[in-house]
């Protein structure tokens, strides 16, 4: 939803992320996506912030896609609401380069779920007893992995 994609760009810019990719699964809702749009958000709120550096934006790709190119080295710490995932805190036991996924509302289908969680740069984790929006879940993902290995550990 665009408000929500809006302020997603604003706060995990000040948040120091240094990439956003929307990936498109099986229940994202709407694949259009104004890369410019974010990118002023992105702007603006490192203006706000005095942020240097501004994340890099892409144009949304399908989960798929994304799994079969992905570099083996960069782990993929993704949210998964249901079943029993560590929380992210422990998940996230090792140094390195990470990336973020967080899945559409109503969750990943349960074969994209199981995909994720079959390859082996894969760290499945939970946020929690609680659904969190898609916007609050990255944001929340993204704090704590600053807290555990970025730059405010």
């Amino acid at each position: 939803k665009r408000d929500r994609l809006d302020y997603l760009a604003q706060k995990a810019t000040e948040m120091g992320a240094s990439h956003l990719l929307p990936v498109i699964t099986k229940r994202t809702q709407n694949s259009k996506l104004n890369i410019e749009r974010l990118q002023a958000n992105a702007i603006e709120a490192a203006e706000q912030c005095g942020a240097t550096a501004l994340p890099g934006f892409e144009m949304p790709v399908k989960l798929d896609k994304l799994l079969a190119g992905w570099d083996a080295n960069r782990r993929l710490l993704f949210c998964d609401e249901r079943g029993d995932a560590p929380m992210i805190a422990e998940a996230l036991n090792a140094p390195g380069p990470w990336a973020i996924l967080i899945g559409p509302e109503g969750g990943f289908a349960p074969e994209e779920a199981e995909a994720l969680r079959s390859l082996p740069f894969c760290q499945p984790a939970s946020l929690g007893p609680r659904i969190l929006r898609a916007d609050t879940a990255a944001l929340s993902a993204l704090a704590i992995w600053q807290s555990k290995l970025g730059d405010w550990g």
